[in-house]
């Protein structure tokens, strides 16, 4: 894999993935929406060992929140321009998922999956037939056979 580098708006916060993405799914939930400020956000998910950030720099701030199933969801952003770096939740070994926008380079992005189309805005056009679809989160373990059935998705 090239190494993929991306970091925020103002260059404070820098990383590099150091192994390929598990899967990019674009997500239309509410939350998205609004931390987006658009119609869904863009998630790559990441093994936490596999995000090296850049040392020296503006460590990043987070807050939380709860998802629909009353898991924390860990909101990670620049505390200089706000832009949202990724998510996490308090179970430090679990995947993470990369605001995919916040790489340098977003032009070999390929989604995998859509899901919270349940929230999808009506005016959001979706080839069903290109992409796995779910009208709210799926388990892990669906993400997970989803990324293994394609190569689809890497960056």
């Amino acid at each position: 894999m090239t190494t993929s580098q991306g970091g925020c708006q103002c260059g404070k916060i820098r990383y590099r993935l150091t192994a390929k993405p598990q899967m990019l799914y674009i997500c239309h939930c509410s939350d998205c929406q609004k931390q987006s400020a658009s119609a869904f956000g863009m998630s790559l998910r990441m093994r936490p060992g596999d995000i090296e950030f850049a040392p020296g720099l503006e460590a990043m701030q987070s807050w939380d929140t709860r998802g629909e199933d009353g898991r924390i969801k860990r909101c990670h952003f620049c505390p200089n321009c706000g832009t949202r770096i990724m998510h996490s939740s308090d179970d430090a070994d679990e995947t993470v998922s990369i605001k995919a926008g916040s790489l340098d380079d977003t032009s070999v992005l390929r989604p995998r999956a859509h899901i919270w189309l349940k929230s999808a805005q009506s005016w959001v056009a979706i080839e069903r037939e290109q992409f796995a679809c779910f009208d709210a989160e799926p388990d892990d373990s669906i993400l997970d056979k989803e990324a293994q059935n394609s190569e689809s998705h890497h960056v």
